[in-house]
């Protein structure tokens, strides 16, 4: 029922919505994926790293940098090396896949370095005729989580229906500490599907912390560009 196709991609610029909406203070326009004579508009956060759209891999290593910079100690050289290559290798697959945006937040918040990682994507969501799309896919996700595993839930958006998802759970590094153990670390996911109406269009952004703590804040990224999330016809000129 949910398929992903070959999206294609675009940077989109400035747009009167997007200059006089206060809602949208602290974004900017992001891309525009589609296919299927429909395309997906995301607002992103304005402050973060872009891992699939900078201009050139100079850019590209500048900004990885200086985000590694922000999260990972200066005494950690083998591992800030070893997450360098991560971010690189990420972004030659990444740029050639669905996702139309992956993008990090970084800060040091109250002591403790916090990181969220941002991506949007869309996938072709054809439930049956006659069952309701929203109800379908809040049940296909508590499916995939049982016994309250995650929190699954419905909430309006500006454009559609949404089904919300939150989790945490552990994830191994896929590279060692100096000394050389795997680091494991708690993590949290936060996921907002919004579904537009009269579309074929399934718009999905998912948020992952590097701390349970960081799922509250990761949850208001994912909602807030899931509320303003828009599907367009292709071709049509954004005003």
């Amino acid at each position: 029922m949910t398929t992903t196709e070959p999206w294609e991609r675009e940077d989109i610029g400035g747009t009167r919505e997007h200059k006089r909406d206060p809602e949208l203070r602290g974004m900017r326009p992001g891309v525009l994926i589609g296919a299927g004579g429909w395309r997906l508009r995301a607002e992103v956060p304005e402050a973060g790293f872009t891992l699939t759209v900078e201009a050139d891999e100079v850019t590209a290593e500048a900004e990885h940098a200086e985000l590694i910079g922000r999260c990972v100690p200066p005494a950690w050289g083998q591992v800030r090396e070893a997450m360098l290559a991560q971010l690189r290798a990420a972004r030659q697959v990444l740029a050639g896949s669905g996702i139309g945006y992956l993008g990090v937040l970084a800060a040091d918040v109250d002591g403790r370095p916090r990181m969220v990682v941002l991506g949007v994507a869309a996938a072709t969501w054809e439930p049956p005729e006659g069952i309701d799309a929203t109800s379908l896919l809040t049940a296909m996700l508590r499916h995939s989580y049982p016994q309250a595993s995650a929190l699954v839930e419905e909430f309006p958006t500006d454009h559609g229906p949404a089904v919300g998802v939150r989790r945490c759970g552990e994830l191994t590094l896929p590279f060692p500490r100096p000394d050389g153990p795997p680091v494991t670390i708690d993590t949290g996911i936060s996921q907002a599907m919004v579904i537009f109406p009269g579309t074929r269009l399934l718009g999905i952004v998912t948020g992952f912390c590097f701390h349970p703590t960081d799922i509250d804040l990761t949850t208001v990224f994912t909602a807030t560009i899931a509320h303003k999330m828009t599907a367009v016809p292709s071709g049509s000129t954004l005003a």
